[in-house]
């Protein structure tokens, strides 16, 4: 039995001389590296029993039987198996298993029996130099008897074989193993934010190289470069890694939406030793009473460049969003002192409910508001002029404060009728596309006094920095000093930004 594990990747197509010379290029693994295991039999007579994989003390995939292989018969007719890369993708469940990254070891082991077609005896025999029914075991390996086979120390990279008889004599369980040193390249982690006065989650997530790394760097791509004779300041000797995906997605349990960072990240992009990087991404609060947080999955696709090759990995894994309890702030005791007329940006949540639509009687003061602008169009970082018409039928002076205040809540979910992954998130795109798409220039824009029966006009400048189109401006507020009331005006826009 020949268990192949080849440095660079290959698939079926490729000859299985092709797979052992680079199998004898491989001198370690790489946690989440996408393997290929080939195994060829001696004879069709062959049995897998096992296929094991340790990592450590820890045994992290035991397969039985043939089913997790693809059959494959070569050009020279002799069949070869090919673990399938669904069961391959599932190999590293769990970093856990590492010792912090160094000096970890990783190892293969093949559990098979061979029919004896010779008729020789089914009774193990004592190894000699003479030849016996293991001539085809190459010199060097070194056979391991039943006895300190787990005991005996695998040579890093080369096949052990071993012998176990059963109590009955009947069948002989055979086995062969590679083992490796296996390093982790990247450190991970994901830190959860919680920005309440935006309504949202601030999900930030940082990877960079770990020092794992750095020892791979200098016991294989260094040492091999002096080893062969080449330059020393050759760019062979120095970690890379070439990125090609890196993915978020909000999963359940039938449902997945992939959100875009918060700022464009450049992919792909190359990462070489003491890089590090944080792509953020917002998402939206979960509803009160919500009966789990979100649940995200992450996936880094990159390559490690040797001058054999790409080496591919892939790391993925789920986890949910928790987050850290929020510091309880102590309130500030001048905060009291401020005058009545400067506190507009406080106003009562019930001061909301009399806000007004444009050109639509206020039931408090009778004041009236309007927007002479209609159906705006301009282009995304271009200046815009809107004109808000104030008039005052009461009979009592305005002493008015103009400003945009985005703080308005997001809408919840129904609980009744909850919402897909894919629908909350465009809903949560929507909201804060409407609240913070526009901003309003000329900010807390103090209104001269504004008489009974008297009408004012008043230029607002605007900016868009979002696309879209913009229906309403929640944010865009009118604050009475003297009775410390707040009106929505902003309902009656209608702008659309390219």
């Amino acid at each position: 039995m020949e268990c192949c594990i080849p440095l660079i990747p290959l698939d079926q197509s490729s000859t299985f001389e092709k797979v052992r010379h680079s199998h004898e290029l491989r001198r370690f693994v790489i946690f989440d590296e996408e393997l290929t295991v080939h195994l060829r039999p001696n004879n069709a007579q062959t049995q897998i029993r096992n296929f094991m994989v340790w990592i450590n003390d820890a045994k992290v995939l035991q397969l039985q039987g043939l089913a997790p292989f693809q059959k494959i018969v070569d050009q020279d007719e002799q069949t070869r198996w090919i673990l399938r890369s669904e069961v391959r993708d599932s190999l590293f469940r769990s970093s856990v298993v590492m010792n912090n990254g160094y000096n970890n070891q990783i190892k293969f082991t093949v559990e098979y029996m061979e029919d004896n077609i010779e008729g020789s005896s089914n009774e193990a025999t004592p190894m000699n130099n003479g030849g016996d029914a293991d001539d085809d075991f190459i010199p060097s390996f070194e056979t391991v008897s039943p006895l300190v086979s787990e005991s005996s120390t695998p040579v890093i990279g080369s096949p052990v074989r071993s012998r176990t008889v059963t109590n009955d004599g009947a069948d002989e369980i055979k086995s062969v193993s590679l083992q490796f040193p296996i390093y982790s390249l990247l450190n991970m982690r994901l830190r959860n934010s919680l920005l309440k006065n935006s309504h949202c989650i601030i999900s930030s997530l940082d990877f960079q190289t770990s020092k794992a790394s750095l020892q791979f760097t200098e016991q294989y791509l260094r040492n091999k470069n002096h080893q062969e004779g080449q330059d020393p300041s050759s760019s062979n000797d120095e970690l890379t890694l070439e990125f090609h995906q890196v993915s978020y997605e909000l999963v359940d349990k039938s449902n997945r939406c992939p959100l875009n960072p918060i700022r464009p990240f450049p992919v792909p992009f190359q990462c070489v030793a003491h890089d590090s990087y944080n792509v953020s991404y917002q998402l939206p609060l979960v509803p009160d009473g919500g009966n789990s947080p979100h649940r995200v999955k992450i996936t880094l696709k990159y390559d490690l460049s040797l001058s054999e090759g790409k080496v591919p990995i892939s790391t993925t894994w789920e986890t949910d969003v928790t987050l850290k309890k929020p510091l309880v702030s102590t309130p500030n005791p001048t905060s009291t002192s401020l005058p009545a007329s400067r506190m507009y940006a406080l106003g009562s949540r019930m001061n909301l409910v009399g806000s007004t639509t444009s050109f639509t009687n206020n039931k408090l003061n009778n004041v009236k508001f309007k927007f002479l602008d209609k159906n705006i169009t301009t282009y995304r970082g271009d200046q815009f002029t809107m004109t808000l018409q104030i008039v005052n039928s009461s009979l009592q002076p305005l002493d008015l404060v103009i400003y945009y205040n985005n703080k308005n809540p997001p809408p919840l979910p129904p609980a009744s009728a909850p919402l897909s992954l894919e629908r909350q998130y465009q809903m949560h795109k929507r909201y804060h596309r409407t609240m913070e798409g526009v901003i309003l220039l000329s900010n807390d824009y103090k209104v001269p006094i504004i008489g009974p029966q008297e009408t004012y006009f008043v230029q607002l400048n605007f900016v868009g920095i979002m696309s879209g189109y913009y229906s309403t401006l929640p944010g865009l507020k009118i604050v009475d000093l003297q009775k410390n009331e707040l009106i929505e005006v902003g309902l009656g826009a209608s702008i659309l930004i390219k």
